[in-house]
């Protein structure tokens, strides 16, 4: 079993209609969980789970790259909670999900961006302001 298994090419299909479970891949393959295990590490140098823990977060960044909310992506692909799901996607990715968000720009959400903008250039009117009442100031004496 273990030769069509190796050339099967639809690993991450199994792995989809497994719902990230590698017990329930082991049986979908109709082999043992220890023998999945074996087949991985010779294969592919890793374990079932730690292999299915990174397709999950490759595909949720690729659901959250075309619009998906962490929340969704988290429940669409399985994941017991968002708070997992996020601490999860920084352990594979270094960077929390919603940087990979369609408006983000290098890890910063555009929202934020501006509205950074809008402060600094308030602060930067108001200290002008104030500069200017002060040399006038300065003048008139």
């Amino acid at each position: 079993m273990s030769n069509g298994l190796l050339r099967m090419q639809g690993w991450e299909q199994v792995a989809k209609e497994a719902d990230f479970n590698p017990s329930k891949m082991a049986s979908l393959c109709s082999i043992s969980e220890r023998q999945l295990q074996r087949i991985f590490k010779r294969h592919l140098n890793c374990t079932p789970s730690r292999w299915l823990r990174e397709l999950q977060c490759r595909l949720a960044r690729d659901l959250i790259q075309s619009g998906y909310t962490s929340k969704a992506a988290a429940a669409e692909l399985k994941f017991a909670s968002e708070a997992h799901f996020c601490r999860e996607f920084k352990k594979v990715f270094g960077n929390p999900p919603q940087s990979f968000a369609p408006n983000s720009i290098n890890g910063l959400h555009a929202v934020d961006l501006e509205k950074d903008l809008r402060v600094a250039a308030r602060a930067l009117k108001a200290k002008s302001g104030t500069a200017n009442a002060k040399s006038k100031r300065s003048w008139s004496l």
